[in-house]
């Protein structure tokens, strides 16, 4: 996978959880619709879908380990339709990213509380959703350490660089890793030169990447294949 934050054409890796498990999170919060002069006749589910905001931060805090982490990211909230009304709904959509199954589920049930708990304390209703999407991206330490030995011999021993922690993004090739022993690299793909720190990451609208470093990825799925096929994992 390319990397545009990263230096250019350096290979990266890890034993372990890569990526995390990804779910698709969605909160509908219910209220009463009314006239915005007179809130006092309505119950307004916006204060409260921003309230369940604040607290899924806390939950990450107070109720998550940091040394087997979880990320909880609302990334849209949607209500209303003009200036002077109070919506009946509002609408919260977000990630829930893991690194393990004890994490992802532990999760899942303080939403399916914390959410209909704070709306109820408000004479509201909520109702939680969550899609649970790519599981936790998983590579085989003896793949790590047969693709790292391959990069080396190819490039050279400055073209690798072994991550010291998991990154919180996900993959739909965790499926292939649940079935097969195998690894997944990250590729540099900032331009030659530049300073990677102050590069746009991924899904960035300002991302740029540097086409030239295709051909070492390339180069490196070809080496790869060829000793495998020759060797296994035991030319590592």
């Amino acid at each position: 996978h390319i990397m545009p934050n990263a230096p250019h054409g350096m290979f990266t890796g890890r034993a372990g959880p890569l990526l995390a498990s990804s779910d698709v999170l969605s909160i509908k919060v219910i209220g009463k619709g009314g006239h915005a002069s007179m809130p006092h006749d309505a119950i307004d589910p916006i204060p409260v879908a921003c309230e369940i905001v604040s607290a899924i931060q806390t939950l990450v805090t107070r109720k998550v380990s940091v040394f087997d982490p979880a990320v909880i990211t609302i990334a849209k909230i949607e209500a209303g339709t003009t200036n002077n009304i109070i919506p009946e709904t509002a609408n919260l959509l977000g990630t829930i990213r893991t690194l393990s199954p004890h994490r992802r589920a532990q999760v899942a049930e303080e939403l399916n509380r914390l959410a209909p708990g704070i709306a109820a304390a408000h004479g509201c209703k909520a109702e939680v959703h969550i899609e649970q999407g790519f599981p936790v991206t998983l590579c085989d330490d003896r793949a790590v350490a047969f693709g790292k030995s391959v990069v080396e011999d190819l490039f050279g021993s400055e073209s690798w660089t072994s991550l010291s922690s998991p990154i919180m993004g996900a993959e739909d090739f965790a499926y292939v890793l649940e079935k097969v022993p195998g690894a997944m690299f990250f590729l540099g793909a900032s331009h030659e030169g530049d300073d990677w720190r102050q590069c746009c990451g991924l899904h960035s609208n300002r991302m740029v990447l540097d086409d030239s470093v295709m051909a070492r990825g390339a180069a490196l799925h070809a080496a790869i294949a060829e000793r495998f096929l020759a060797d296994g994992f035991g030319a590592s």
